[in-house]
């Protein structure tokens, strides 16, 4: 009941004004937005439940992804209209001239209230990046963001990088595979990581996003470039309500809690003592080039670049 309550006291408060009597409200876009869903998309489903997509004329239907680099796939083929993924799925395809338009900043990492963490079993003996050596390794896609967080990582912490053997695994089946050592360790992200650690199903060891900077955006939402020509208001507005929503969202944590237990089927204290994540409220490219910096470095991409080129027709940049 507390949850229901909470969500209808969202709907009630920022919910779009009623159309006078006798007119017909104007028929809204349809635009499918897929990702992995964790912490990081709370602006976008307290945008949904508020009605701030509505007031802009946007149904924004929210479709759930097994990981970033599967999502970019989607997109690109028409599948979904905006998709959000680790930073790094836009920057492979930036280099490789992939069709896909990064319009937004999404969820920035920062050390004091660590998203992610490098998680082992109970009953493991890895401590240091030495230990990790030609150890097998989880991660939702192969060469993604959790790739290249765990290869700084181990080179941070004495250990080789390249020695290390990674697995697809998607998140929903990563605390169990930890468990019963089916994988050595693996990078876990908010709220799933806050349940496997309650149930002590895993042991976090390390912030390991640390390894890349101590703050960063390290994910972003985006669309087909045929799309960002064709649909450019509509891409304005998805933005600008995002940002929107972040800002709300940042500074009000205990009252999304509800909303984020319910989308990720977590009990709701779960929510309320685990670290949670900011999003992004305005477009800096100076918060990008951390990863593209570091994906160069382990030879994740072929070369970096100023994080600006990715970046050109995204809306609000300056």
């Amino acid at each position: 009941m507390t949850n229901k309550l909470a969500l209808l006291a969202l709907a009630l408060a920022f919910g779009p004004l009623a159309a006078p009597a006798g007119a017909q409200a104007p028929a809204l876009t349809v635009i499918h937005v897929g990702g992995v869903l964790s912490d990081d998309m709370t602006p976008i489903f307290y945008a949904q439940k508020a009605g701030l997509f509505r007031r802009e004329g946007l149904d924004v239907q929210v479709v759930g992804a097994s990981s970033g680099t599967a999502m970019a796939a989607a997109v690109m083929s028409g599948t979904y209209e905006f998709g959000k993924s680790s930073l790094l799925a836009a920057v492979n395809a930036h280099i490789h001239n992939a069709p896909l338009t990064v319009i937004a900043a999404g969820a920035v990492y920062d050390s004091k209230t660590p998203f992610a963490e490098i998680c082992v079993a109970n009953d493991s003996a890895l401590v240091t990046g030495k230990d990790f050596e030609n150890k097998t390794i989880g991660t939702p896609a192969l060469n993604d963001l959790n790739q290249l967080v765990v290869s700084a990582w181990v080179d941070a912490h004495g250990g080789d990088p390249k020695t290390l053997h990674f697995v697809e695994l998607p998140q929903s089946t990563t605390a169990p595979a930890l468990a019963g050592h089916r994988i050595d360790g693996s990078i876990m992200l908010q709220p799933m990581l806050a349940d496997a650690v309650a149930t002590k199903e895993v042991r976090a060891l390390s912030p390991a996003y640390d390894a890349i900077a101590s703050t960063f955006v390290f994910a972003a939402y985006f669309t087909s470039a045929d799309y960002a020509k064709a649909h450019p208001e509509i891409v304005a507005k998805f933005t600008h309500v995002l940002y929107e929503a972040a800002a709300y969202t940042n500074k009000h944590h205990a009252e999304t809690a509800a909303m984020m237990a319910e989308v990720d089927k977590i009990p709701v204290a779960t929510i309320e003592h685990m670290p949670r994540v900011d999003g992004a409220t305005a477009l800096n490219p100076a918060a990008f080039q951390p990863i593209i910096d570091a994906a160069a470095k382990f030879h994740l991409i072929p070369h970096g670049f100023p994080a600006r080129e990715m970046l050109l027709s995204a809306p609000g940049l300056k």
